[in-house]
């Protein structure tokens, strides 16, 4: 080896590891030692002039993390409930009925208690009040106090009803921010614990709540003005025909053709604006928006990918509604065979039914409604699930949320504590810029 005027050759006590295979060098015995894998441990003199340890490695050169000196091992993100990226057709389904194998004690067991105990209210509520009140009707007296009586007693009855319902509209507000929230964790590797997505469910309730009055108020406004539509069209055409029987059975016929295409143009029309509206909840619930800004914001992520969410969905609604109907034919025939069982055909006793009887059919309408509650709550979590799912697919589409949700992974598998806000990648936060060492600006 040549060196040049300005280099000198390495000094005999300069311990230098041996090339790969190469046996020990025996001027050294006592330098250090052959670690074999392309390593020689040595002894090399430090700033002191003492000899301290020296290790030489050949290869490439190791990335922190992976056992480099000085670096720090980092377990692997738990895998997520869907790919953070963009979400192919089958990954979108694969992900939705995924949901009950990863959280069915926080998807599936809420919305069963929530739908249960809503369901029950509201269906009690205004049976109660009704049997409350028109069972004193034949009490009241002269014929002029049971007038005001009878509509005392349909008012009420009425209002327990309304009650009902708007207790149905809470528990499903409250249902939907839990399942927004599971899916969100979800995505990250994290299981939300019941309790936990309990209590998760109350924030940002009353947004969702008007939300909900905001789109039930606009599809009663919609299909109120279809109705209106109906008859109008059919008093033109009709008053437009003359007397001749012919011309006016053919108006009749232009009439119930106008009355179809009005009816179907209002049911795509419905269908349009619910999947451009879709994912207002998830914005609700993880950017903090208020319904009308949750409601523009859904309408932007769905620009452009109206057909392919729309592919999904339909899908989702064609999987279910063919399952459902299944079970529901098979539960009808248990209960009709239930009934002829209780009752036999041709038994002619007109007598009043006896205790086991009457057990036996309330034990027959019991079943059949937990097995509709199921069904629905089975509904619900996959149909919210999915579209907050088809949410997080937009967004990794246009925004690249999956880089944002990738690092959340890696954070919240190393111990870190990801906070819901932390979703809204909207929010601009402060970022402290760090420079490579030894530059100065």
């Amino acid at each position: 080896m040549t060196h040049g005027p300005y280099e000198h050759a390495p000094e005999p006590n300069h311990a230098y590891p041996p090339q790969p295979g190469a046996p020990t060098p025996s001027a050294f015995p006592q330098a250090g030692h052959w670690k074999g894998q392309g390593q020689w441990q040595g002894q090399q003199p430090d700033q002191y002039g003492a000899p301290g340890p020296a290790s030489w490695q050949y290869g490439p050169p190791q990335e922190p993390g992976q056992g480099q000196p000085g670096g720090q091992w980092m377990p692997a993100p738990t895998p997520g409930l869907f790919p953070l990226r963009p979400l192919a057709f089958g990954d979108a389904l694969a992900a939705t009925f995924r949901l009950f194998r990863t959280s069915p004690k926080t998807t599936l067991g809420s919305a069963v208690i929530v739908m249960g105990a809503t369901t029950l209210f509201a269906s009690l509520l205004p049976v109660v009040v009704g049997m409350l009140m028109f069972t004193r009707i034949p009490y009241g007296g002269s014929q002029e106090d049971i007038a005001p009586m009878l509509v005392s007693s349909i008012t009420l009855t009425s209002l327990a009803a309304i009650l009902g319902l708007a207790v149905a509209g809470v528990g499903s507000a409250l249902l939907q921010g839990i399942l927004v929230r599971v899916v969100a964790r979800g995505a990250i590797g994290e299981k939300l614990g019941f309790k936990e997505a309990w209590r998760a469910g109350w924030r940002g309730i009353w947004r969702l709540i008007g939300y909900a009055l905001l789109v039930g108020v606009g599809a009663v406004v919609l299909i109120a003005v279809g109705w209106l539509l109906i008859p109008l069209i059919m008093f033109a055409v009709l008053s437009g025909s003359g007397g001749d029987e012919a011309t006016i059975a053919g108006s009749i016929g232009l009439g119930v053709i106008f009355t179809l295409l009005l009816g179907g143009a209002t049911v795509v029309l419905m269908v349009w604006l619910g999947i451009k509206i879709m994912f207002a909840p998830s914005a609700i619930v993880l950017e903090g928006l208020g319904p009308i800004a949750a409601i523009r914001r859904s309408w932007n992520l769905s620009h452009g990918n109206f057909w392919r969410v729309l592919g999904v969905v339909v899908v989702i609604q064609v999987i279910l509604n063919v399952a459902t109907g299944a079970v529901s034919t098979v539960a009808q025939l248990a209960v009709s065979l239930g009934q002829v069982i209780i009752l036999p055909l041709g038994s002619g006793e007109s007598s009043e039914p006896d205790a086991g009887t009457i057990v036996a059919f309330a034990l027959i309408l019991l079943i059949t409604s937990a097995l509709q509650v199921l069904l629905g709550a089975i509904v619900l979590v996959l149909t919210s699930g999915n579209a907050t799912i088809l949410y997080f697919d937009l967004r990794m589409r246009k925004e690249a949320l999956g880089v944002t949700l990738q690092r959340y992974a890696e954070q919240s598998a190393a111990g870190a504590d990801i906070a819901d806000a932390d979703f809204d990648v909207q929010v601009q936060r402060p970022v402290s810029a760090t420079g490579a060492p030894g530059y100065v600006r």
